[in-house]
């Protein structure tokens, strides 16, 4: 996987997850990685047996990032790598996500458009409300830095 599609297929993910954990808030929720990836398991020769693709570790990897981050909270990643239990978003993630774009305040929330796109599939949307909510995200840690 190139550079650039690893960036891209994250973003789509982390909107995907984060859209997913707005529209449940404040109740935690397992994700799972076959609501977010086409192929959550492959066969394995090696143990005879299907085991988590590719796809379903990069999900995992993903959440954990965003707990990492301090964006969400999870309980715990299955060793099997196809589960996230527990998982709400943190007061940090809430606040980004309820941030409404400067100067239009008739416009929907961040959160509210990431959960759109993430409903349409537009991933062009939802990368481009993730690389918002990101970047909003960054400013706001230089901030309690300094």
């Amino acid at each position: 996987m190139a550079q650039t599609d690893n960036i891209q297929a994250f973003d789509e993910l982390t909107g995907s997850i984060l859209a997913r954990l707005y529209s449940a808030f404040p109740v935690p929720i397992t994700l799972k990685a076959g609501d977010f990836v086409d192929n959550p398991l492959v066969y394995s020769e090696h143990v005879q047996c299907d085991v988590a693709s590719e796809e379903a570790r990069f999900f995992t990897a993903t959440a954990k990032w965003l707990q990492m981050a301090g964006y969400i909270y999870l309980k715990e990643i299955d060793r099997g790598n196809l589960y996230v239990t527990n998982c709400v978003l943190t007061a940090k993630s809430l606040e980004l996500l309820k941030v409404k774009p400067a100067n239009l305040s008739n416009e929907a929330s961040l959160g509210d458009q990431l959960t759109a796109a993430a409903k349409q599939g537009s991933n062009d949307a939802v990368r481009k409300a993730i690389t918002e909510v990101l970047s909003h995200g960054a400013r706001f840690m230089l901030q309690t830095i300094n």
